[in-house]
């Protein structure tokens, strides 16, 4: 998906960020976020556009999005232009995100289909971000053949012991297998 994104926009980097909690959801089986650090990095390295940042991790707690992209742009510079790339599971959601009028006007939204998942907006969305945020995040859209794959399906595979091998990189497999990830959800 990021390879996709950054191709079709002409992106001159993406910046993977691993959460350290999600705020608005309950997950009871993700890794620690060192282990999720590191599985990003291994996926990406040789990727010269890619780049994984601790930005959430060091915040420690509840990582806002609002948050996190007003740091970037004070890292970066206020005159950059950030694209928050999102599956379209998160859209159904992001009328409840902390601050989404304010963020709104902080960055891009670009939305990917997601299997199950609407990627029409939400009247309430409209009308809280408005319209000329809506056209943008419709002119972004990414339309893409569905990655045959989730993390949970990922994580409960691993789990039951069946293989994941070609699902995830060979690196990634390899961490999760070494570190004994995902063996006891």
């Amino acid at each position: 998906m990021a390879e996709e994104v950054c191709q079709h926009h002409h992106l001159s980097k993406i910046l993977f960020i691993p959460t350290y909690t999600p705020p608005h959801k309950q997950v009871n089986d993700l890794a620690d976020t060192h282990h999720r650090y590191e599985m990003i990095k291994a996926a990406i390295s040789g990727e010269s556009d890619f780049e994984v940042s601790d930005i959430e991790i060091m915040r420690k707690g509840k990582s806002y999005t609002i948050d996190t992209v007003r740091e970037i742009l004070e890292q970066y510079g206020n005159e950059s232009e950030i694209f928050l790339i999102m599956g379209a599971d998160s859209l159904n959601e992001l009328e409840l995100w902390k601050n989404i009028k304010k963020l709104s006007q902080l960055c891009h939204f670009v939305v990917v289909n997601r299997p199950g998942f609407n990627t029409e907006v939400s009247a309430r969305l409209v009308e809280i971000i408005g319209n000329d945020n809506i056209s943008d995040m419709e002119r972004l859209r990414i339309e893409m053949d569905p990655v045959g794959v989730s993390s949970t399906e990922i994580r409960k595979r691993v789990n039951d012991e069946v293989g994941i091998n070609g699902l995830v990189p060979e690196c990634v497999e390899a961490y999760i297998r070494d570190h004994a990830l995902y063996t006891h959800i």
